[in-house]
Parts: C-alpha cells; sequence; structure tokens
C-alpha cells in the first residue's frame, strides 16, 4: 500500500474510532506510520484529507453498485440489483459505511463540497429518473423517494451490524427490496 493510501485508510479508522473532532495530523501519521510532514504533500490538510477520503469511498460505492446495471433491463430488476449491491457494499466494508454515516450527517459538513456529497446516490438519481419516465416510480420529488429508499437501507444495514436481524437469512433481503420497492413504485 502506497502512503497515500496508508494515509486514507488510518484518517477511516481514526474518525471512526474516534470522530472528527478528535482527528489530528499527529495521530494520523502515526496510525499510517509516516512522519506528519507527509500527509502534507499529499493533502492540504484535514479538511482536504477527510474530502478525498469521502470521494475514495464514494468512487468504490458507485463503482459496486452499478455492478450489473443496465439501461436495457427494467427499471425494477436494476432497481433490486443496485439496492443489493449496495446492501452488500456495507455489509462488507462496515467501516466505509460508518464514515459515510458520519459525514453525511456532520452538522459541520464541508462547505465546500456540500454539492458533492449526493455524489454517492447518483445511480439511485439516474434509476429513478428512468423509473419515472417510464411511468413505473411515482413521480414525486426525488428527495422524497430518496428517503423512502436510502432511510430505510441505512436502518437495516445498522439493525444487521448490530445483530438486531440477519439480512443473510432466506429470504430477508427479498423481503426487504419488496418493501422498498412497494414504497417508490406506481400502484
Amino acid at each position: 500500500m502506497d502512503k497515500k493510501q496508508a494515509i486514507l485508510k488510518s484518517v477511516l479508522k481514526l474518525v471512526n474510532r474516534e470522530g472528527f473532532y478528535h482527528l489530528n495530523m499527529k495521530n494520523i501519521a502515526k496510525e499510517a506510520n509516516v512522519a506528519a510532514g507527509t500527509i502534507y504533500l499529499y493533502f492540504k490538510g484535514k479538511e482536504d484529507l477527510i474530502n478525498a477520503l469521502y470521494s475514495m469511498i464514494v468512487n468504490e460505492f458507485n463503482q459496486h453498485v452499478l455492478q450489473g446495471y443496465e439501461d436495457e433491463k427494467p427499471v425494477k430488476e436494476n432497481f433490486y440489483d443496485m439496492l443489493n449491491n449496495a446492501i452488500e457494499f456495507y455489509l462488507t466494508q462496515p467501516d466505509n459505511f460508518s464514515f459515510i454515516e458520519q459525514y453525511t450527517y456532520a452538522p459541520f459538513l464541508f462547505k465546500e463540497n456540500q454539492n458533492d456529497n449526493f455524489l454517492l446516490l447518483s445511480p439511485i438519481y439516474k434509476m429513478m429518473s428512468v423509473g419515472k419516465k417510464e411511468g413505473v416510480i411515482r413521480n414525486i420529488p426525488d428527495s422524497i423517494l430518496l428517503s423512502l429508499i436510502h432511510g430505510p437501507m441505512n436502518t437495516i444495514i445498522k439493525l444487521h451490524l448490530a445483530h438486531k436481524t440477519d439480512l443473510n437469512k432466506r429470504g430477508a433481503k427479498q423481503k426487504f427490496f419488496d418493501a422498498a420497492w412497494s414504497a417508490i413504485a406506481v400502484v
């Protein structure tokens, strides 16, 4: 792993362990096993580091979510595939899930990146747009559709990670997918 990647992985670990407020360059350098000055070869400062980590995770997430997405497939099938891919990404990378949760809902969200904050959800926006055009997804504001998908998905992932439910149990994911689709589909 190169130094830049080691630094980013250290930030991920430290943010998830201690939160944004306690993150400092000394601890990042120690965790990454680099000199503090080395961090500044790659990043301008703490905000740049956090934003770079967010961008890295978003890119990984979107690549994973879009696996199997095909414009020719029915919207419902793409929806199920995307939701499954999103859940699998977060279940196999819970540190990424925790970081995204903290970053997204941080009261001090870095304002210069605020517009980029929804890049994480760009694949779902694309799918919703296609579904609206085809008349299979409700023609309501994207923010409402998103809240009907993203909020429950985050909750079910948290419940799974806390061992309050088991998404690996036979049929559990399918029931969730069906409920999520019912929430946004034209009746």
